[in-house]
């Protein structure tokens, strides 16, 4: 693997925190602003997640997707805590948490959204996931049985994509084992190569098109590609039926990653869900949570006051 002109950081406030397992750490560019012990939590297997709380009163935890990391929302943030304690976290294998072979799977995230939540002592959490984020939230609403939620949104989320059904896009595509071989070979061979081709197409601004080629440089192919693959072969559609809290879809179209055909379908699933919406996106872009963040926060807050309407 090739991550020339990248060095290992170690975050810590002082000596003490230093001795940590291994890897708090992650291939950067830049430093970052200094993280302090308070900033993680250990997993039951094992692993320092690093994660941000800002804002007070009921808790909005963020996930972010496959080639993102908390920075995704820096738009988001400063809006919803003043209303909301926003938590956002970094993913294993993902930003600053801590990088490991094996058990990057769906029902382990699931497992530490759990865990992170228990830690900071939240109840009537807002779960919010963007791309496969969304499929990390779906899969603990089903596997944690709901566990202190008020609500779910899943922001053009993954959630069967290699489904034979025809609201799945990804089959529209052709997209089947072979061609996820085709397209994440690169990732594998020369992930910096990977990430600058995605900077280079960005329809981001230029600071924020760097924000994510560095968020991808964070992950290790060896933890993206199992994240990944596992993800597509998790079927998060079916399993809508036994939903009991709210839910919401925002979708939008884009030509690298379509969720506007299964978002509306989800929301067909979602017999036992007192509220189920879907708020539609028009940028024509996966990263609408930043192109059209305006009309995100606006869409968060709104659907957490029709949850709010419905206990009225």
């Amino acid at each position: 693997m090739n991550y020339t002109g990248y060095n290992l950081k170690l975050y810590g406030r002082d000596a003490k925190f230093t001795h940590l397992p291994l890897i708090i750490g992650s291939f950067i560019k830049e430093e970052p602003t200094l993280a302090t012990k308070d900033n993680f939590f250990q997993t039951s297997d094992g692993l320092w997640l690093y994660f941000e709380v800002t804002g007070e009163g009921r808790p909005i935890v963020l996930i972010p997707g496959f080639g993102e990391a908390l920075t995704m929302w820096k738009y988001a943030v400063p809006v919803l805590s003043q209303r909301f304690k926003v938590v956002c976290l970094d993913p294993r294998g993902h930003g600053r948490s801590m990088k490991a072979a094996g058990n990057n799977r769906q029902i382990r995230m699931a497992q530490d959204i759990r865990e992170l939540i228990d830690h900071l002592g939240l109840e009537d959490v807002l779960l919010v996931g963007h791309s496969l984020g969304g499929a990390q939230v779906a899969t603990y609403a089903e596997t944690q049985n709901e566990h202190k939620l008020r609500g779910m949104i899943l922001a053009d989320a993954t959630m069967f994509g290699f489904s034979d059904a025809e609201w799945n896009h990804h089959k529209a595509n052709h997209y089947n084992i072979d061609n996820w071989i085709a397209r994440m070979t690169p990732y594998w061979t020369d992930p910096v190569a990977y990430a600058a081709k995605g900077r280079a197409n960005s329809p981001l601004s230029p600071e924020d098109a760097e924000m994510m080629y560095q968020a991808s440089l964070q992950i290790p192919p060896f933890v993206g590609l199992e994240y990944h693959l596992d993800t597509y072969f998790t079927d998060n559609m079916t399993p809508l039926s036994k939903r009991t809290i709210p839910v919401a879809t925002f979708v939008a179209h884009s030509a690298y990653h379509d969720a506007w055909e299964s978002g509306h379908e989800a929301i067909k699933r979602l017999v036992n869900s007192p509220l189920a919406m879907c708020y539609e996106f028009h940028c024509d872009n996966h990263f609408f949570p930043i192109l059209e963040a305006d009309k995100f926060n606006e869409c968060v807050l709104d659907f957490s006051d029709k949850i709010d309407a419905l206990n009225q």
